[in-house]
């Protein structure tokens, strides 16, 4: 595409701008011609629209053609300047270069003369706009270096990992006041199709969200609450998420959205809340969301209810009296925000959870005490506290153990093993030590206090670093040697976890040893 460029030819006199402007047509230069007959509708010109190019006659009435440069360059605009004038007028032309006006045309004008010098301007315009341009470029390169890093900074400080938070971040709320989102995916969807991902989060929210890419399964964006004001404007948002991942990329995907955050204070408390939220994903096998509000959690498409069971039970099995006393307090304060459940609904329900939470601990004994209470409630409040006195009792008759179990011990080794298969996943996992992917996941978290595919994650970049101190070999081929076949995904998840590029870290460990 060619660059048209702008000129304003002033001159007092109309027949000197048509005849300028008729030679510039007659050499078929590339100019869009605007026209003012003195300084000051010269002056209005530049106020509507951009000028590369100013042609300008020295003597005029109202303003000369050195003060209107000078007007033009004290507000702030840089066009290549030409003066034109008469032989005579030597004095003035003087004063023009010492403005450093360069270009300079004399009356009569000679054809020659003008078409070389309009093909000199014309090429200093495309090199102003190559220098510009360039200069955009690396301006936006290095505010992509600043803010990653500043995003990484920011990640860490949310989830606790630090508490140094530079002053730039705080920038973020500059405009508006922002809404936080997780999008978890159920595969390794982020490292796969990372790139076009990004390109359509970013036409759904609008505005240029931030986006941190966590790990292969996490995403964090901080997207402008201007249309996410209210909670209809949320669902839609969620809703098209949801579609698109289906639709785009075949995958089912869990969604958290907080609320509106003003700073950065409220943003950590949201994004504590959030986190805790995402246990829930492993209850559900479809795509859905979760909106945080004041009045509690609005979910679609599911009874939260029986999630909440679900979580009980699964804490139940890991031995964990904190985690079920958690989930059982939940689940109290759904029913009582949730209006329409019956008496007999929710003593039966209630008690054949804690039936079925007896039988996991074997403890069968402690039964029907507890049942006898629940039935013979005449409030939830008195359903509340007869759970909350059996799972206190039980939890003094037994103590959990925090040492890493065989499971967890088999599931390292495996993946040891087997980091450089791309296809290693929690699943192949489960599949290999004979479990499912959902109880490997849950005994793993509950034993380490880290999930499973994280672990994996850490574990293959502990792997890339040896490699690149050890050896020469290229960076695209360390990824596909610690299974990640998508290069800059690699390059991206680095990044996040050592706060440097690949090529970056081998060239600071090579200097440090030299």
């Amino acid at each position: 595409m060619i660059e048209v460029y702008r000129i304003l030819i002033v001159d007092d006199e109309r027949n000197e701008r048509t005849g300028i402007e008729k030679l510039i047509r007659r050499y078929q230069f590339n100019l869009e011609i605007v026209q003012a007959s003195d300084g000051r509708e010269a002056l209005e010109k530049f106020e509507q629209n951009r000028v590369d190019i100013l042609l300008t006659d020295i003597k005029m009435p109202l303003m000369s053609g050195i003060e209107l440069i000078k007007e033009v360059h004290k507000r702030g605009w840089d066009p290549i300047c030409i003066i034109y004038s008469a032989y005579g007028e030597f004095e003035y032309a003087q004063n023009a270069i010492a403005l450093g006006v360069m270009q300079y045309l004399l009356k009569p004008i000679k054809m020659q003369e003008f078409q070389k010098l309009f093909e000199h301007v014309v090429s200093l315009c495309e090199e102003k706009e190559r220098q510009k341009a360039e200069s955009e470029a690396l301006k936006i390169k290095l505010r992509n270096v600043e803010n990653d890093k500043m995003y990484r900074q920011l990640l860490k400080y949310l989830e606790s990992e630090s508490n140094k938070l530079s002053e730039d971040a705080e920038e973020l709320f500059a405009k508006e006041a922002l809404v936080p989102v997780i999008l978890s995916s159920y595969s390794y969807l982020f490292s796969k199709y990372w790139e076009n991902y990004e390109e359509d989060i970013n036409k759904i929210f609008e505005n240029k969200p931030v986006i941190i890419n966590k790990d292969d399964t996490q995403t964090l964006v901080l997207a402008g609450c201007g249309k996410l004001a209210s909670q209809r404007k949320r669902e839609e948002v969620c809703e098209r998420l949801i579609q698109m991942s289906r639709d785009n990329f075949q995958s089912e995907i869990f969604i958290v959205m907080g609320t509106k955050c003003s700073n950065m204070a409220q943003l950590k408390t949201q994004y504590e809340i959030m986190r805790e939220q995402l246990d829930y994903q492993f209850f559900i096998t479809e795509s859905t969301y979760f909106l945080i509000e004041e009045s509690g959690f609005v979910k679609k498409e599911s009874d939260m209810l029986s999630i909440y069971f679900k979580k009980i039970l699964t804490c139940a099995k890991l031995k964990d009296f904190q985690g079920i006393k958690r989930e059982f307090e939940k689940a109290f304060e759904y029913v009582e925000k949730n209006v329409g459940f019956s008496s007999v609904y929710i003593k039966y329900n209630f008690s054949e959870v804690i039936k079925q939470c007896c039988e996991i601990l074997h403890r069968g004994e402690r039964l029907m005490e507890v049942v006898e209470d629940i039935y013979g409630s005449r409030s939830i409040t008195q359903v509340e506290q007869a759970v909350s006195h059996l799972i206190d009792v039980l939890a003094k008759d037994e103590s959990s153990q925090n040492e890493e179990n065989r499971v967890v011990l088999m599931a390292k080794a495996y993946i040891h093993e087997h980091f450089q298969d791309c296809t290693l996943s929690v699943s192949s996992i489960a599949d290999e030590l004979g479990i499912s992917s959902a109880y490997l996941s849950t005994q793993f978290k509950a034993e380490t206090g880290q999930q499973l595919v994280k672990y994996i994650s850490w574990y293959r970049i502990e792997r890339a670093r040896d490699m690149l101190t050890t050896t020469n070999v290229k960076v695209g081929d360390v990824a596909k040697k610690v299974g990640y076949l998508n290069t800059s995904y690699f390059i991206s998840l680095f990044r996040n976890n050592m706060g440097c590029s690949p090529a970056k870290y081998r060239e600071r460990v090579f200097k440090d040893e030299g």
